[in-house]
């Protein structure tokens, strides 16, 4: 998960390392499993999609950001914008709502102040989950996962003698040569 306004989970943003942590354990260029490392990475988001870790990870994080100082504060920011903004103009039955719930829209996006406010509650919230509980259940899983391909990998038939099945198996596990970059 990258750490910023435009993070997505599941919608094919980057996610990377922290920066200072080591790179999540698996394999480069496809493992040995004749995936190419694109192909691998992707295999790998669907598996996590499919344990459902994206969906726990936005529960998670939604829990917590409504009691976190960074909502609550762009929470009233927005509020006091859309107040002032309503302030200028004269209710009336012939008033265009969508057209003016669109310019307040606008206007909040025009001001910079969503952008910002979201930086801070992703700081506030999900930066301190990445290593201490994404992390871990992330490394757990692609742990699993490669495990799995391994396994399926030997008990296919296979023309390579049983000395490069081990070196394969040991690259699968080389936690230096691959990092977790699509989610």
């Amino acid at each position: 998960m990258a750490a910023s306004a435009g993070r997505g989970g599941d919608q094919g943003g980057a996610a990377k390392a922290p920066a200072g942590s080591p790179p999540l354990p698996g394999a480069g260029a496809g493992a040995g499993s004749g995936a190419t490392e694109p192909e691998l990475v992707s295999m790998i988001v669907s598996h996590l999609k499919s344990q459902g870790l994206f969906d726990q990870f936005r529960r998670d994080c939604l829990a917590d950001v409504d009691t976190k100082p960074a909502y609550q504060n762009l929470r009233q920011r927005v509020d006091n914008f859309v107040c002032n903004h309503l302030a200028t103009h004269t209710w009336s039955p012939h008033l265009n709502k969508n057209q003016l719930r669109n310019n307040i829209r606008q206007q909040v996006l025009k001001s910079g102040m969503l952008e910002a406010g979201v930086d801070r509650i992703i700081s506030q919230v999900v930066d301190p989950k990445i290593n201490h509980t994404f992390r871990p259940q992330v490394e757990k899983a692609v742990h699993e996962f490669l495990a799995t391909l391994n396994h399926k990998e030997e008990a296919g038939p296979s023309t390579a003698p049983s000395e490069e099945k081990t070196d394969t198996s040991a690259t699968l596990w080389d936690s230096s040569s691959f990092t977790l970059q699509e989610c």
